[in-house]
């Protein structure tokens, strides 16, 4: 009889221990992100798919050599209003401006940065929307940065007034994840 308890209470440690171990040790690659001030007031994800691009990719932007592309994703399941206050070319300004703040003239530019990005207008009424969570955002800013044609870097900034007022707060906090991501 004091084997089984014996037993028991090993088993119990055991399940116990390694739960407190999974909870310790897990990363999640492209997990909502908190290591900037501005990812604790914007919902941020970020993901790294090659550090040593990154750094070279970071110094060819600071020496402001970049390609940018830009485009819109309507609500397809509601009526777009968004687009009648956000202007794509007004993001695109902001987006460089950005990036202008963060040049530095020492630095030097070896291969071609292309910065890929669309604002995503959220559709309400999409009926794959489970949650009332995933429909409180008005939006988001997706990136998508690749060196010399190789994916490198993603960012996705949420923002939440759908006339666009804080998308140019997402748009820095975007570009400060990408410049000072590790």
């Amino acid at each position: 009889m004091k084997y089984i308890y014996t037993i028991l209470a090993i088993a119990l440690l055991y399940f116990v221990g390694n739960d407190i171990y999974k909870q310790n040790t897990k990363t999640v690659a492209g997990a909502k992100s908190t290591r900037l001030a501005c990812h604790k007031t914007s919902k941020v994800f970020e993901r790294t798919y090659d550090n040593a691009l990154l750094e070279k990719a970071q110094e060819t932007v600071r020496a402001g050599e970049y390609e940018l592309t830009s485009r819109i994703k309507e609500a397809k399941f509601m009526e777009t209003k968004m687009f009648q206050y956000v202007q794509l070319e007004k993001v695109d300004q902001m987006v460089k401006d950005a990036i202008a703040k963060r040049k530095q003239a020492d630095a030097k530019a070896e291969g071609k940065v292309t910065i890929d990005y669309y604002i995503y207008e959220n559709d309400k009424a999409d009926p794959g929307k489970k949650t009332k969570k995933s429909k409180l955002y008005a939006g988001f800013l997706r990136f998508v940065l690749t060196y010399n044609g190789k994916k490198f870097y993603s960012v996705q900034a949420d923002f939440m007034n759908l006339e666009g007022e804080d998308i140019p707060k997402s748009v820095e906090c975007a570009i400060e994840s990408l410049m000072t991501a590790s």
